[in-house]
C-alpha cells in the first residue's frame, strides 16, 4: 500500500512537472507572439511615417515647381552681364560725346606801347567715350579749323603793324583792332553734335563785322556733314532748303531784315554752303551774314526748318528721336 501510495505521489508530482512545464512554453509563446506583434505595429507605423514623409516631399516639389526656378530654369536665365549697359539685350548703348570750350584772350601791342591788336581765341576737344575713331576724326577736322584761324591771326599781326605805321605817318587816329571767335554747342546727342562758331572782326572803318558759321559731325561715324549728306533717299535736301528760305524771306518775319522779298536763288546760294548751317534742337538753321541778303543792320539772318517738316527730305539717322 505504502509503495502504491508512493507510486500515485510520484505520479502527481511528474503530472505537476508536466503542467509546469506546458504553462511556461505558453508564457514565452505568449510572449514571442507579443514581440511579433508589437514588431508588426512597428513596421506599420514606420512603413506609414515614410508613405507620409514621401507624400510630404512630393507636395514641396510641387509647390516649389509652380513658384521657383528649377537650377535647370536658372541655368538657361540671361546674366547680368549678357545684358548691356542701357538694359537692351545685347545693343550697344548710345553714347553722347562730351565737348570741352576753352576762350583765351590775348592782345598784341607795338614797340611804342601802343595796343594794335585784341584777340579772343577758342578751342574745342571731343570726346566719345569707347570710340576712339569718332573721337580722333571729330577732332582731326576741328583742329584743320583752328589752324587756318591761327594762320588768319597772324597774317592780321603784319597788317596790323602797317596799318599802324601809316596812321602814325599821316597822323590819323588809331583804334586797336579786334578779333574775336566764339563756339556754342546747339546740339548734342547719340545721332548729331553741331557747334556754331559765332566772330566779330574790326580792322579800321566805321564798324567791325560779324560773321557765323557752323561744324555738324556724324557722331556713329565722325564724319562731317554737308548738306547733300543730309538727304534722304529719293530726296533733294538742299533744292527744297532754297526754295523754303525763300519763301521765307518774302513772309513779313523777314521784311525788315532782307534786301528784297523777292530773293533770287543765286543771292542765296552763299547761305546754301557747308559751312553755313547748323542741326540745332529744332531744326536745320541756315546762318545769312551781314550784307549777303540784308544790310548790316540786320546782323547775321537765321532761317529755321523744323524738324517736322524734315521727314522725307532729311535722313532719319539725323531727326531728333
Amino acid at each position: 500500500m505504502r509503495f502504491i501510495r508512493d507510486i500515485a505521489l510520484l505520479l502527481c508530482l511528474c503530472l505537476l512537472c508536466a503542467l509546469a512545464a506546458c504553462g511556461g512554453t505558453s508564457t514565452e509563446t505568449d510572449s514571442a507572439q507579443t514581440e511579433q506583434t508589437d514588431n508588426s505595429a512597428a513596421s506599420e507605423e514606420t512603413e506609414e511615417d515614410a508613405r507620409t514623409a514621401a507624400d510630404a516631399a512630393a507636395a514641396d516639389a510641387a509647390e516649389s515647381a509652380d513658384g521657383e526656378e528649377t537650377p535647370e530654369d536658372a541655368a538657361g536665365e540671361e546674366t547680368p552681364e549678357d545684358t548691356a549697359e542701357d538694359g537692351t539685350d545685347g545693343e550697344t548703348a548710345a553714347v553722347v560725346p562730351t565737348v570741352s570750350i576753352a576762350v583765351t584772350d590775348g592782345s598784341y601791342s607795338y614797340e611804342d606801347g601802343t595796343e594794335l591788336l585784341m584777340v579772343t581765341m577758342v578751342s574745342v576737344s571731343v570726346s566719345v567715350e569707347g570710340r576712339p575713331e569718332v573721337e580722333e576724326s571729330i577732332n582731326a577736322d576741328l583742329q584743320a579749323l583752328f589752324s587756318q584761324t591761327g594762320t588768319a591771326t597772324s597774317e592780321l599781326k603784319a597788317q596790323v603793324e602797317a596799318d599802324y605805321e601809316a596812321s602814325v605817318e599821316e597822323g590819323w587816329d588809331w583804334y586797336a583792332y579786334e578779333s574775336q571767335l566764339t563756339a556754342e554747342v546747339v546740339r548734342c546727342d547719340s545721332q548729331v553734335l553741331s557747334i556754331r562758331f559765332s566772330g566779330y572782326s574790326y580792322s579800321g572803318g566805321v564798324h567791325g563785322y560779324s560773321f557765323s558759321y557752323g561744324r555738324s559731325y556724324d557722331v556713329q561715324s565722325g564724319s562731317r556733314l554737308s548738306l547733300a549728306f543730309l538727304s534722304a533717299s529719293g530726296a533733294d535736301f538742299p533744292t527744297y532748303a532754297l526754295e523754303r528760305v525763300a519763301e521765307l524771306c518774302g513772309t513779313e518775319a523777314y521784311s525788315d531784315l532782307v534786301y528784297s522779298a523777292d530773293v533770287d536763288t543765286e543771292s542765296l546760294s552763299d547761305v546754301f554752303s557747308d559751312e553755313q548751317f547748323l542741326l540745332t534742337e529744332d531744326g536745320v538753321v541756315f546762318l545769312a551774314d551781314p550784307y549777303v541778303i540784308g544790310p548790316y543792320a540786320s546782323g547775321i539772318i537765321e532761317f529755321t526748318l523744323p524738324y517736322d517738316e524734315l521727314e522725307g527730305v532729311v535722313k532719319a539717322d539725323y531727326l531728333p528721336s
